[in-house]
């Protein structure tokens, strides 16, 4: 499978960069790790079952639904850091 590269915000690239060199390993498998631990957590596995499930069902109405909530939540994120950069 061909890889593709998948960009990632300077200031995350860079600390990913340097926790790597203090743990002595690459990036790749300090992502590794990382993810390996996301995976297990109840918010990954909520969501991933309920996308498999919607799927299997061909529920196209519950899988958007679901993309809806989370790209609102994650523009409010965002919203709140860019303010709480400003100073607001």
């Amino acid at each position: 499978m061909a890889s593709q590269p998948v960009r990632v915000p300077e200031d995350v690239y860079e600390e990913l960069q340097n926790a790597a060199r203090l743990m002595d390993c690459t990036p790749g498998e300090l992502l590794e790790r990382a993810w390996s631990s996301y995976r297990q957590t109840p918010e990954f596995t909520e969501d991933f079952t309920a996308f498999q499930k919607a799927f299997a069902k061909g529920d196209i109405d519950a899988v958007t639904e679901r993309l809806r909530t989370a790209n609102a939540q994650r523009a409010a994120r965002r919203a709140e850091k860019s303010r709480a950069a400003r100073g607001r």
